[in-house]
């Protein structure tokens, strides 16, 4: 898709599906979405607008892990730009994909959940001061990201499992997302067991909604 001026934005839904881009290689190498690498960093790539999108749906994924409806015109105005039909939302949408940050279907979104440090092409565009400390900081940025590589090993087996995929299944795809085989091997189990516990009739919807949620064709795993 061309971008920003695409000329279909008359045709498009007043709202879209967002999931997470999931990208084992992208992740394990970036930093997340609220850090402030991102709004440091990045800001001078892509524009304000584009990060607080960006931040908007990590916000949405840590409630709707497996994705969300997204109003264009509500997010529009949640970023400070035109609601009318939902345009600016959308145009922040297109810009994120040409930097490979977003993946655009038609009433289909995937966003990445965590973002690549900048380029040495992007970087050398920076003012002399933001190149000074960038290793410094995107190192930092980093380290938060392992961190946090746990919960999300976590989150991704229990959606997996809410799919019906096996324990050896679920600690295989998250051993793609270089997590230590350790964290494999617990978070698997924990998210086997749930499904299967005493909550099991009260997941069911959540289950289904799951199981049934759309996928990115050419995506790869979670």
């Amino acid at each position: 898709m061309s971008g920003e001026h695409d000329p279909g934005f008359d045709r498009w839904p007043p709202s879209v599906w967002v999931e997470p881009w999931s990208d084992p290689v992208t992740e394990a190498a970036g930093v997340p979405l609220r850090s402030g690498y991102v709004e440091k960093y990045w800001t001078s790539v892509l524009g304000p607008t584009q990060v607080l999108m960006l931040r908007l749906v990590a916000e949405q994924l840590d409630t709707h892990p497996d994705g969300f409806e997204m109003s264009l015109a509500d997010a529009s105005i949640r970023l400070g730009v035109s609601p009318n039909g939902g345009r600016g939302a959308l145009r922040a949408l297109y810009r994120l994909e040409r930097y490979r940050l977003a993946s655009a279907g038609h009433a289909l979104w995937a966003v990445r959940r965590s973002v690549p440090v900048l380029s040495r092409q992007q970087l050398i565009r920076l003012p002399h001061d933001l190149r000074a400390c960038h290793s410094r900081d995107a190192r930092a940025a980093a380290a938060v990201w392992d961190e946090q590589a746990a919960d999300r090993a976590a989150q991704a087996a229990l959606a997996m499992a809410a799919k019906g995929e096996s324990r050896e299944a679920i600690a295989r795809r998250l051993e793609m997302m270089r997590v230590p085989p350790a964290a494999c091997a617990e978070a698997s189990k924990m998210a086997v067991e749930a499904m299967a516990g005493p909550q099991t009739e009260l997941d069911q919807p959540h289950a289904r909604r799951a199981a049934d949620a759309p996928a990115m064709a050419g995506m790869g795993g979670i």
